[in-house]
């Protein structure tokens, strides 16, 4: 039943997202301007309107989440601890002021940016990778495991954007380091969503929380060039030293009982 239901979600995510965007790409439609932006913001959201569709689809319940102090602080401090360090250990740091005012006067200013930051990606994306697929994952793999499968399929659904002008991926390059520490940091920044959502108990919202954090703060930080190395080290030393706290949690669980 739940694998059938992840497929089900699969196949929709990748409708809703990927024939939009090949429809762009295709067209020579720019992604940033008039029909072509609100095609692909909503071909970009494909993940959490697979979600809704599958509630709505199966009258699935939807897990509760505790709210409290430590995730939302948690949420931000991860998410935006790996691009500021890279950025000092880089010595960009002094330069970091009038670049993020520079970025947040670009987006429209402050309530534009915080918009924009939530909107693009956050949001769009993780109803369906952290509230529908994660927990469903977790029915058959571990913490290590359910980090592989995700980030893999996170990663594989961003592979279009490489190919479609006008996104920043496209600029990127699917190949050089940009492309290629980006795939590498979806597998750590997974597992730090996975501790947040799931060991502190935030749910969506703080998965959304770190996604938010980590956007907009790699940003504001001025761009790292080599640093991305840097930033990739910090982020998986981040999700090694979250990892035996979650062991320890699981293996006082299995003593208790």
């Amino acid at each position: 039943m739940i694998k059938r239901r992840l497929v089900e979600f699969g196949v929709i995510c990748l409708v809703l997202t990927w024939v939009p965007w090949g429809a762009l790409g295709v067209l020579g439609a720019d992604p940033n301007e008039g029909a072509g932006a609100l095609v692909f913001a909503l071909a970009a959201a494909g993940p959490s309107l697979a979600a809704l569709a599958m509630w709505l689809l199966h009258r699935e319940r939807r897990r509760v989440v505790r709210w409290s102090l430590p995730w939302p602080v948690a949420a931000v401090v991860l998410g935006a601890l790996p691009p500021l360090v890279a950025s000092a250990l880089v010595g960009d740091l002094p330069a970091l002021p009038d670049h993020a005012a520079s970025v947040v006067a670009g987006a429209g200013g402050v309530l534009g940016a915080a918009a924009y930051t939530f909107l693009a990606g956050p949001v769009s994306e993780e109803f369906g990778w952290r509230g529908y697929v994660q927990p469903r994952l977790r029915a058959y793999f571990g913490p290590l495991g359910t980090t592989a499968v995700l980030g893999a399929a996170w990663g594989l659904w961003h592979v279009p954007l490489y190919f479609l002008p006008g996104t920043g991926q496209y600029d990127d390059g699917l190949f050089p380091q940009q492309g290629l520490t980006f795939f590498l940091e979806l597998f750590p920044l997974t597992f730090v969503m996975l501790f947040v959502s799931e060991r502190l108990r935030g749910g969506v919202p703080a998965a959304i929380l770190v996604h938010a954090a980590w956007n907009l703060t790699e940003e504001l930080v001025p761009p790292l060039g080599k640093g991305v190395w840097l930033e990739l080290l910090v982020l998986t030393a981040i999700a090694a030293a979250l990892l035996p706290s979650w062991t320890a949690v699981r293996r006082g669980r299995r003593v208790a009982a």
